[in-house]
């Protein structure tokens, strides 16, 4: 998506408040299911941000869920909203427009709730399927029974979804029970400005998925009037809500409630081992174990699961994980190995204390980071250029340690991955004095770096080896003793 900032106006409804007319024109951009481009304009009554189109559903297939399934999926972010409810084992959870189904998942394994799905799509067939889950295609209006109600409600990322706000906040409210918590989120319509990043910017938008975004003094009111009483916050470029029918109804909430990574590991090696071997779900588990187990320092429990991420990565896209080269074959440049790469780096860097194989692993990551900028024209999701980044900062780093004069084509690598939208400029200048100055603390006084010196010491010792001369050997074992020191 290439956004083209302008000026002026347009007549696009608002689907919050009913404007048409005379809109704020924030930007285009070129869409591929129509000639005109899809406007971005801000309404001008309620202050909400409009996009123009949608894309049909149809043109969302299995390749697109799978790539949700293996990377997308913030479990993480989800898991995080679930944990401030507070509500005890067996309480009674729907999740409307539940998707794949992680949510409602989630709150069974983690939490001990009860739960229904409620969502039409493709990927609630899927999840309806390979988790086992009671997924509905209904609506909030005639898929159970009008007495029935619900300790909990989710609706995580769907009002950005929906054509009538207004209308699904007042069906929430009726299948609510007195004492139940309704969280959501959805986009912040505050995060759409010129000077936001594209990484975080284009998942906010989703243009052709998303109807609008609100803002939070928009959410608040919105809320308000369908009879809630409501706390709304801004988390990054996300609004996020716990409501209830009463404010009596909140005082389980913990807003300032984190999931534990404890937890989230426990989530993934419970529905990990269940999983269809060969399976996007396989990978994907394996792969956000490695996530959650290094982000959290658990560098051994990342590393016993290891032999479980070789082999759903082998099984479905055909890798060796143990030879990072083979990596760059993929066709499928969409998976989840931009992430698995990077964390394998990190883990080898900061565990096995082996630059090496780390700066390895950096390159591979980095290396389908950029083949997906090349196939897309642009990142297709908010991790990929996060991740191909830091890859080539950190590999920078590993070189540092072994090959210094490697070091400045790698940073040459990282400034042309920023150029193109991946990283920050002021982050990248810092990576930048810290390599540099690692690479002249490793210099010795006649302005050598140490490993070049180790290099230069190898290639002699080789060679002395294979010397008949006498007296060879005892130079020989002087030069394998200046190896030894580092």
């Amino acid at each position: 998506m290439q956004l083209q900032w302008t000026a002026g106006e347009a007549d696009v409804r608002c689907p919050v408040c009913g404007r048409s007319r005379e809109q704020e024109l924030l930007a285009t951009t070129e869409v591929p299911w129509r000639a005109e481009p899809a406007e971005i304009v801000r309404c001008g009554d309620c202050g909400s941000v409009v996009i123009s189109t949608v894309q049909p559903p149809s043109m969302y297939g299995d390749a697109d869920w799978d790539w949700y399934v293996e990377q997308f999926a913030g479990i993480e972010a989800i898991a995080g909203m679930l944990v401030k409810v507070g509500a005890p084992p067996g309480a009674r959870i729907l999740d409307v427009g539940c998707g794949y189904g992680f949510g409602l998942d989630i709150a069974q394994l983690l939490f001990g709730w009860e739960g229904i799905g409620l969502d039409p799509s493709l990927a609630a067939e899927r999840g309806r399927a390979d988790l086992g889950l009671d997924i509905r295609s209904g609506t909030l209006d005639d898929a159970f029974e009008p007495e029935e109600r619900f300790d909990v409600i989710f609706a995580s990322e769907v009002l950005e979804h929906v054509p009538d706000p207004r209308g699904f906040l007042a069906s929430v409210h009726r299948r609510l029970s007195d004492t139940g918590v309704f969280l959501m989120t959805t986009p912040d319509a505050g995060a759409v400005r010129p000077e936001t990043p594209m990484t975080i910017l284009y998942p906010a938008l989703s243009v052709g998925a998303h109807e609008f975004l609100l803002t939070q003094d928009g959410l608040e009111a919105m809320l308000c009037e369908a009879g809630f009483a409501a706390n709304v916050w801004v988390e990054g470029a996300t609004l996020e809500v716990l409501a209830g029918l009463s404010p009596e109804a909140l005082c389980i909430t913990t807003p300032s409630a984190v999931v534990s990574t404890q937890d989230l590991i426990r989530y993934c090696d419970a529905r990990g081992e269940r999983a269809e071997r060969g399976s996007a779900l396989s990978v994907g588990m394996a792969s956000r174990h490695l996530k959650f187990a290094v982000t959290g320092y658990e560098y051994g429990v990342a590393a016993a699961g290891i032999p479980r991420l070789r082999q759903a990565v082998r099984d479905r896209h055909g890798v060796d994980l143990d030879d990072p080269s083979t990596i760059l074959t993929v066709a499928d440049q969409r998976s989840a190995l931009v992430v698995i790469c990077y964390f394998l780096g990190v883990l080898a860097l900061n565990h096995d204390r082996d630059p090496q194989s780390a700066a390895e692993y950096f390159t591979a990551s980095a290396a389908v980071g950029k083949a997906q900028f090349g196939v897309y024209g642009l990142y297709p999701d908010p991790e990929t250029p996060t991740y191909e980044f830091l890859s080539l900062a950190h590999r920078a780093r590993c070189l540092a340690q072994f090959n210094a004069g490697a070091v400045p084509e790698a940073l040459a690598q990282m400034d042309e991955a920023v150029a193109r939208g991946a990283g920050d400029s002021d982050l990248a200048r810092e990576y930048r004095v810290r390599v540099e100055r690692e690479v002249a603390a490793r210099r010795t006084r006649f302005g050598v770096s140490r490993s070049e010196v180790r290099s230069a010491a190898a290639r002699v010792y080789r060679r002395l080896a294979r010397s008949h001369v006498p007296g060879v050997s005892t130079a020989a074992r002087g030069v394998r003793s200046l190896l030894g020191r580092g």
